[in-house]
Parts: structure tokens; sequence; C-alpha cells
């Protein structure tokens, strides 16, 4: 989302459709400053204002989001999944990332209690607890999924 694209995008439509600030942003139920500073790319509007301002100016959603027209007709469906994909890709990543952190603090505790009792035997459980533990989780994501 590009707030100037946007701006640019509503103060484009409302000239075409020969509509002052004051009579758009009455239209919608918001201030004249409020139009201004969207169209400025000063802000974004409110979600809950985005539907009124698609019908005042004639456009979908998604072209206000997007900020310029479309002639396609699945514009609608492509953002969606656009929008779900990368939702999904954060947070696998957030995942992967909370993985990582994990296995190396347990290595780091590993090599710790060992290098301190000298008995590396006694910490195979630092490793089975981790390896429970993977197993879990792994289990608990997919589940999720």
């Amino acid at each position: 989302m590009d707030n100037a694209k946007t701006g640019a995008l509503i103060a484009r439509i409302r000239m075409e459709k020969n509509l002052t600030q004051k009579e758009l942003a009455d239209r919608i139920g918001v201030t004249n400053a409020t139009i201004s500073k969207w169209e400025t790319g000063k802000g974004f509007p409110d979600i809950s204002l985005l539907e009124p301002l698609a019908n005042s100016l004639d456009i979908s959603i998604t072209e206000i989001i997007v900020g310029e027209k479309s002639a396609a007709e699945n514009d609608p469906d492509v953002l969606i999944r656009d929008l779900v994909d990368a939702s999904v890709k954060e947070q696998q990543r957030k995942t992967r990332l909370y993985n990582w952190v994990i296995a190396i603090t347990v290595a780091i505790v590993y090599i710790v209690v060992s290098l301190l009792t000298l008995k590396w035997e006694y910490t195979w459980l630092i490793w089975f607890a981790y390896c429970f533990y993977r197993i879990a989780t792994e289990f608990v994501f997919t589940r999720r999924r």
C-alpha cells in the first residue's frame, strides 16, 4: 500500500467526478482535511472507510488499496491471495527464526553444562528434552495448518 499512489488516485477520480474535497468528505462522513491528508499521501483511509470511499468514487476497494485503476476482473482475488501468501510466509519465517534461536540456545546450554560438570554423559538429557520439544512443536504447527 502506497499512500502517495492511493492519494493521487483519490484526487484524480474525485476531480473527474467534479467533486470538491468537502463534497466527497460529506458523502463518506469525514472532514475535508481528512480527504486532503489522503490526497497528499500523508495518510491512508481507515479500513472502515474503504467501502464508502470506493462506492463514492465508483471504484473497487482493491483499486484504492493498490492505488491504481485496473481492468482485470479477478484483481480482488489476486490481491487477497497475495496478502494471504505474504502473511503465511511471514509466519513461517518467524517460526524458523524462533526454532533456530531455540536450537542455538540448547546447544550453548549443552556445551556449558558439559564443561562445568565435566560429565558429558549426563548432558544427553538436554538433547533428549530438545528433541522432544522439536517433535512436539512440529506436530502442533502442522496441526494448525
